[in-house]
């Protein structure tokens, strides 16, 4: 079965890690002064953003964490950082950092059988606060997302809405079809088999979330999901209703940063470049890192939902930076159901790397997953980057006595401008469990 798809992803990048360089030589030393010179945005910003203050002992590895908490803010041209020693054997740490501002829209769409439009609307520093604003609208044949999201500091706001209302189709292997706004076409699913059930979905929610960074290794995160099901059809599930709940998570990492692979829309202005030296100078040695996070989601009657719901979830993720700054990343992952209706049970591709691109799915009480994945530079210059990346992930979900398995192997091919923010190219899925598989052109993912 072959799928052709659009997708129009405004995140920057597929995610990878991200690593500081070594510092030098001023371990253990005082700091007395951290100096910022800025052009827009107020300097108690940035030193708030600096996780070094007066006061603090110096080491070569927290002064590489403050550096790229600062690129990470993706509001500057460039950043000078120097330290000067002093009589007293103290160090100042001097940042010479050119900030600049952006407002920027954009209008995306999809093609292919599911066809998805899409605007957004970004902001950063238009208030001279390091601050970020993100709206975004789309819709498709499914339904409709809007989201708004609010980032100040060190923390981070958002409120979403959706409706979607589609038809989902529950095969005799325990798969069904995928939905949403970026996912797969649903056509031809029946050449795997007839569907045992079909029957009518109509979902609409508001959502809300807070996260914080505690530090520039761990954050912490809650928020809430106020949720409407009914369905239509025969045999349908015996879950209409209120599907309220909210959830709370917690992330640690170190040498492992997803938001430093980032680039900010500002990157057509020159903006949210200021780390492009580092990222294209090689490492004097393999790096390595960790992130883990575990989250937990609850519902009842408390929050005036038809159904209890528990959940638990654990991801862990590791990841090896070669000197040339190619990326072999690992990961696994696990959820547990303690109470859920059938709506709000785990699905495979939540234990899966999001690098795939599948039509089916799973879902059970209890899953596993674990993938893999490396990142390689073709070229890697001044001008941009031209990156392949094979990756392979399986997960298993559980359902009452049956046991399933999705599992799916491929590869992207990638081309980004440094000045252009959505890189383009291919993606190529394999769908091991059914012998699917997905050919997409991705602008933006």
């Amino acid at each position: 079965m072959k799928k052709i798809t659009i997708l129009a992803i405004i995140l920057s990048l597929l995610p990878i890690a991200s690593f500081a360089q070594d510092a030098g030589v001023y371990d253990g030393k005082t700091v007395r002064a951290v100096n910022v010179k800025t052009l827009r945005v107020k300097p108690s910003v940035v030193k708030k953003k600096f996780p070094i203050s007066q006061g603090d002992t110096f080491t070569g590895e927290n002064y590489d964490l403050a550096k790229q908490a600062l690129h990470d803010m993706r509001i500057f041209k460039t950043i000078d950082f120097a330290i000067t020693e002093n009589e007293d054997a103290s160090i100042d740490i001097n940042i010479d950092a050119k900030d600049g501002f952006y407002v920027f829209p954009l209008i995306m769409g999809t093609g292919g059988s599911k066809s998805t439009f899409a605007a957004a609307l970004m902001e950063a520093n238009l208030f001279k606060l390091g601050e970020a604003v993100f709206l975004f609208g789309a819709f498709n044949s499914d339904g409709y997302a809007a989201t708004g999201a609010f980032g100040l500091k060190n923390s981070f706001f958002s409120l979403g809405f959706g409706g979607f209302e589609y038809k989902e189709k529950v095969f005799k292997n325990g798969s069904f079809n995928s939905s949403g706004l970026f996912s797969s076409s649903s056509d031809n699913l029946e050449n795997f088999g007839k569907p045992v059930k079909e029957y009518g979905v109509d979902a609409k929610s508001i959502k809300m979330s807070w996260s914080k960074s505690l530090s520039e290794r761990t954050s912490v995160s809650a928020g809430a999901d106020i949720a409407q099901v009914k369905y239509t059809g025969q045999n349908i599930p015996q879950d209409s209703g209120s599907h309220n709940k909210i959830s709370v998570s917690i992330r640690h990492s170190k040498n492992f940063s997803a938001s430093g692979s980032g680039i900010a829309m500002g990157a057509l202005l020159g903006i949210g470049l200021s780390d492009i030296k580092d990222r294209l100078a090689d490492l004097p040695k393999t790096k390595y890192g960790y992130a883990g996070s575990i989250s937990y989601e609850n519902g009842g009657t408390y929050l005036g939902a038809d159904y209890s719901i528990s959940k638990l979830s654990l991801k862990v993720s590791a990841a090896a930076e070669l000197k040339k700054r190619h990326v072999l990343n690992f990961g696994i992952s696990a959820a547990k159901a303690f109470e859920t209706p059938y709506f709000d049970t785990i699905r495979s591709v939540e234990m899966l790397s999001s690098k795939g691109i599948y039509s089916r799915d799973f879902r059970g009480e209890e899953a596993a997953g674990a993938n893999v994945s490396f990142t390689y530079y073709l070229i890697k210059n001044k001008t941009g980057l031209l990156t392949v990346m094979p990756f392979a992930e399986t997960a298993v979900v559980r359902g009452g006595s049956s046991v399933k398995n999705h599992s799916g192997v491929g590869a992207t091919v990638s081309y980004r401008l440094w000045r252009i923010p959505f890189p383009i190219g291919l993606n190529y899925t394999h769908n091991v469990s059914d012998g699917s598989y997905s050919v997409s052109f991705l602008f933006g993912g």
